[in-house]
Parts: C-alpha cells; structure tokens; sequence
C-alpha cells in the first residue's frame, strides 16, 4: 500500500542504480537475507528441538502466548466468559492441559470484545487451533499489506512463533489505510475493530480530528459501540466491570514489574530496562508520547492539505502509535515492517543511484534497517541492557518528518 514515491522526471535517471552500486545492494541484501534465514532457522530449532507433544524445547506450550487464547476460548465456552476474570479457574485449565508448565505469570487482559475473536477456538484441539490461527492471520496480513517480502520480516516470525495478535492487528491498520480513500466509512470500521488492542489505537482519533476525515471516524465510532454493545448482550455486562474494574488495573500494575523485558520496546519498559524508578520511567514516556501525537497531527493536518504524500503521513502514525503506548511488544512491530519495507526501497532509489553517497545517506540506511530489524534486536539487546527500541523509532519518526517536509 506504500506506493513509489519518486517524481517522474526522475525515473530515467532514479530507476536502477549504477551498476557497481547495484552489485553492491544486490549482494548486502543478499548477504542480509542469508543472515536473518540463518538465524531464524537457528533460533527454531534451537527452541524446537528435544520438545515432546505441546512443548518445545525449552518447556514452553508451541505457540507460546497463545495458549492464553485457546484456554481462554475453552474456559469461556465450557463454564462461562466470567471465568475468564478468575486467576484460579485459568490456573486450573492450564494445569489439567499443560501441565507440567508453570503458567504462573499469565492472565486474561482483553476487552470482551475479544472474545468475540477467539470463541471458534475452542472447536479445535490445541496445535489444530494454532495452525488455523496461524494462517488466518498470516492471509489477512498478506491481503492487507500486499506485500509478500514482509512474510520474511522478523516481526511476521515473532508472531508466529509467539502465537500473538500482531498480524490481525496489521491487517486491520493496513485495511483501514489502504480502504481509507474510496470507503472511508468501511476504513473507519477497521479502525473500531483495533478496538480490541486499545493501547494501539490511541493516535487513531488524532489523525481523523486532523484530517477531518469525519465518515472514517463516523465508521469507526460505529464499530466500537456496535463491539461494546454485541459484547455486552453476548456476554454480559459484568465482564465489562470485571475488566474496568479488575484485568484493566492488573495489567497497569503489571508496568511496574519486568513486564517481558525482553521483549518489550515502549520508551517506558526501556527506561526501566535501564535502571530507571517507576516515575522515572514514566517522565520518559509523557514526552514521546506527546510529540507522537503532535507529530500525528502535523502529518494529518498536512495530508488534508495537500501539503504530504500519504505514504509519509501512515509511516509517522504507525511510527507514532507504537511510541505513543507504554504497552509495547515486539509482536506488535508488523506496523512497522511495511513502513521499513517502503523507506528501505525509498532508499535504494535514492541515495543507491547518486554518486556521491554521503554519510547521512548511510545513517538513514542504518536507521531503516533498525526499524526492520527491531523485533530480533530487543530480544538480543533487551536482557543485555541495551535496550534501543525506543531510541530506534524516534530516529524513524524523525526521518519520515524529513521525508514528508520534502
């Protein structure tokens, strides 16, 4: 959906680089390619090898976080979706099916409306469920994004690994923007559906307010309510006051803890990663997450002007949402593999045909790379103490302002 950006008095001169320079991009991404294969395959059978029925090798469920999903699906199925509420219910599902994994730690942190998603789940067994999950997110990505070299992007592996909820979720951003021109009431109503992510959607209502794109928001406000109310009749409206009042404070209080170090990259996990006290931490995040908002507005604001291309304008959301939220996994980094996808092949067709590349060409090479790469780096990076995902975004923020103001 990132479409080509460059001028068409230049495509003569832009559109192949010289041939020694092209030789020299062909064989580092080739070379780049080989090197992620090699780890992936490494990491996988690292993980895999010596597992015994639903476990890999390292005692882990296959599919990691998505046992969550298919015992909750079963949980609420067979006793009710107020058990979902219940720690020692969970607990005891999981001990009855996993065992004898350790599930402590997890918990059920969706809205209702989740439910929703995962309630066919529970017809099928547990490694038929994941394959399901699996290829139904990974198609709709795919149709969303149309872009078959981000299969091969780290945060796409992540998440089929990790059995997470990062390629629904890119599909329904990639959806509304690419929906967004022709049926921006239908756009709108994709935007409602992240609803089931909350802390991904914040910078959604922003970029409406700014573009004046009132029939996206007008289909986005339908779609929540329609979800809020569906949910309540389906389920009841005390699993909205259990999850106000109970799962929603759970996860703040879960901020203060580790929260996954590893595999988190919000400003506010980095801060702590570093040392930093809770407050400390969150005098981090208020910043960011107000110039992502800022940044969202100018971009929008510029876009219904016609003062931006709109492939910038998506990059600085999508690049603002994941640092708006302290609530940041790797998983939810398939927002940015297109947005690296496109300014990389942005890149190739820029700085790769000029003669004289300067040190800022490479810079910026680096940075997209970063973007990229991220998933892999904050898993290596993370539990070493050094952890830079919040430092790489704000570098690719900056860069696409850059490249919009152009």
């Amino acid at each position: 959906m990132f479409r080509r950006m460059a001028p068409a008095t230049q495509a003569s001169t832009q559109s192949e680089p010289p041939p020694l320079r092209g030789l020299l991009a062909l064989g580092l991404a080739g070379l780049g390619n080989l090197a992620l294969l090699a780890f992936l395959v490494f990491f996988s059978r690292l993980t895999l090898q010596g597992g015994e029925g639903l476990f890999d090798g390292v005692g882990h469920p296959i599919g990691r976080d998505f046992m969550v999903f298919w015992s909750s699906a079963v949980l609420a199925t067979g006793v009710g979706p107020l058990a979902l509420f219940d720690p020692a219910a969970l607990q005891t599902l999981w001990a009855e099916r996993f065992a004898p994994w350790d599930a402590q730690g997890y918990s059920w942190a969706h809205p209702p409306q989740m439910l929703f998603v995962i309630w066919p789940l529970a017809s099928l067994e547990y490694l038929w469920a994941l394959a399901a999950w699996s290829l139904a997110g990974l198609a709709a990505y795919g149709l969303a994004t149309r872009k078959a070299a981000l299969a091969a992007a780290p945060a796409t592996f992540i998440n089929l690994f990790m059995g997470q909820t990062g390629l629904l979720v890119g599909a329904l951003f990639f959806g509304a923007l690419r929906l967004a021109a022709r049926w921006p009431v239908l756009a709108g109503a994709l935007c409602g559906l992240i609803a089931i992510k909350p802390h991904l959607g914040l910078m959604i209502p922003i970029a409406v307010l700014a573009a004046r794109a009132w029939r996206v928001g007008l289909g986005a406000t339908l779609a929540v309510g329609a979800l809020v109310l569906a949910s309540g009749l389906a389920f009841g409206w005390e699993a909205w006051r259990l999850w106000l009042g109970q799962a929603l404070p759970h996860q703040a209080s879960l901020l203060q803890e580790d929260l996954g170090g590893g595999v988190t990259v919000s400003a506010f996990t980095n801060a702590k990663l570093l040392g930093l006290p809770t407050w400390g931490a969150w005098l981090a995040q208020a910043p960011i997450t107000l110039a992502a908002a800022l940044a969202t507005w100018w971009a929008f604001s510029r876009l219904r002007r016609g003062l931006a291309p709109a492939p910038w304008a998506f990059a600085i959301l999508l690049l603002s949402t994941c640092l708006a939220t302290p609530y940041l996994f790797v998983y939810d980094l398939t927002l940015l593999s297109p947005v690296a996808h496109h300014a990389l092949g942005q890149w190739r067709r820029g700085p790769w045909t000029r003669d004289g590349m300067k040190p800022a060409d490479l810079g910026e090479l680096l940075v997209w790379l970063a973007v990229w790469l991220l998933p892999l780096l904050a898993i290596v990076l993370n539990p070493r103490g050094l952890p830079i995902g919040s430092a790489v975004l704000l570098a690719a923020l900056g860069l696409s302002i850059w490249r919009l103001r152009r």
